[in-house]
């Protein structure tokens, strides 16, 4: 199936949802970093993106984790398809309990993760720009226990299950973003 709206479409929907800007940036990192790994992967970057973009459409108006992406599956209804409901479901899969045993939900939960650490490699950077952070750096950063203690590094790790190197989805992950560098702000 294809994917059911367009980015600008999606957008407005996220903003009908999401009032806080962070929120939404994230939403758009975390899709960035999808429509990358989708393209290292040969698959389909819009739908990737998209499911990376929508993935937290409910983030301010659900409790917490016992319901967040249970309020997306009704805000989504019809406006995506099951597969990627199911993707964004299961990167919530530990109150869900949605299997994660596809290459898009296995991307969606590494994506998700990295984004966090990317942006804060950004935000330490005198500049505060992701041209200014390089992949050398962001592996340091990973492997500093120190450095940005909420970025789950074994989330981030699930790449490997996809076959991508950990340095690589480092790397391709902050070409995403470096992709909507104007959109984020960074």
């Amino acid at each position: 199936m294809d994917v059911m709206l367009g980015r600008e479409e999606a957008l407005a929907l996220i903003r009908r949802h999401v009032l806080k800007e962070n929120n939404v940036k994230h939403m758009i990192a975390v899709g960035a970093a999808m429509r990358q790994t989708a393209t290292r992967l040969s698959e389909d970057a819009d739908r990737w993106e998209m499911v990376g973009l929508l993935h937290d459409i409910d983030f301010e108006c659900c409790k917490g984790p016992e319901d967040h992406t249970i309020k997306a599956q009704e805000l989504l209804t019809g406006v995506v398809d099951e597969e990627m409901m199911q993707a964004i479901m299961a990167h919530n899969h530990e109150n869900t309990n949605v299997p994660v045993d596809t290459r898009l939900k296995k991307a969606l939960i590494a994506c998700d993760a990295v984004s966090g650490l990317v942006l804060a490699s950004a935000l330490v950077m005198p500049s505060k720009k992701v041209a200014d952070v390089r992949p050398g750096s962001l592996m340091k950063k990973f492997n500093s226990k120190d450095f940005a203690k909420g970025v789950s590094r074994p989330r981030i790790s699930i790449c490997e299950e996809l076959e991508i190197p950990l340095e690589e989805f480092l790397a391709l992950s902050l070409d995403g973003m470096r992709n909507v560098a104007a959109e984020l702000g960074l």
